[in-house]
């Protein structure tokens, strides 16, 4: 084998090797990982928007009427609150879809959802140390525990960004930082990642509705 080729093969397999962390099945907390998470994510929920709109249109819009009008923005915002606070009852972006399919303003929608999200994270870091000797969340809080150590020790306060705009749990990281004393003030300014996130899937949502 020529030297040029041997220094090629050199060059290749470190490239590899920088690579190789990122990609890796075993990260899932690789930054590439997450992306993909994140993209395979949205696909599914646009999709599942799109299916809905072209199916299942015109019960759904009345399901959704009734519920917001019951609810009213209050109802919403309690609705955020304590999904983004304990994970439950019902997925944030369920809202955002309500008020696509009820053509609410978005404006008021997005402001409501994004200032429940910011302050169901804030009181979310608040519980966290004491959610964590309640036997349900205890539970959540053990079976994110490996991957939640990984994120924070790799990321610091970028963690709480990161699941504030992927998939990863926001509640439970927002748990965590708690758990883990991160600093205040600067998890507070985290948690205002939410804003672009439900900015984006809810005109992701638009789109797949239409």
């Amino acid at each position: 084998m020529s030297k040029e080729h041997e220094n090629s093969l050199t060059v290749t397999r470190e490239s590899i090797e920088k690579i190789e962390p990122l990609i890796s099945d075993e990260d899932e907390i690789g930054i590439t990982s997450i992306l993909i998470q994140t993209l395979i994510f949205t696909i599914v929920l646009v999709a599942i928007v799109f299916f809905a709109g072209a199916y299942i249109r015109e019960p759904l819009t009345q399901f959704a009427e009734f519920i917001v009008d019951k609810l009213g923005w209050a109802g919403v915002f309690v609705g955020i609150l304590l999904t983004d606070t304990l994970t439950f009852p019902v997925p944030p972006d369920t809202y955002l879809l309500m008020s696509v399919a009820t053509d609410r303003d978005p404006v008021t929608m997005l402001i409501v959802c994004s200032i429940g999200s910011i302050l169901a994270g804030n009181l979310a870091y608040t519980l966290g140390p004491h959610l964590a000797k309640i036997p349900f969340f205890k539970h959540r809080i053990e079976g994110f525990r490996g991957r939640g150590e990984k994120l924070f020790e790799r990321y610091g306060v970028w963690a709480v960004v990161i699941a504030a705009l992927t998939p990863i749990p926001f509640s439970i990281v927002c748990w965590f930082s708690a758990i883990y004393k991160m600093n205040r003030w600067k998890f507070f300014l985290a948690t205002f990642a939410r804003i672009p996130r439900l900015i984006g899937y809810y005109w992701l949502f638009v789109l797949g509705w239409a």
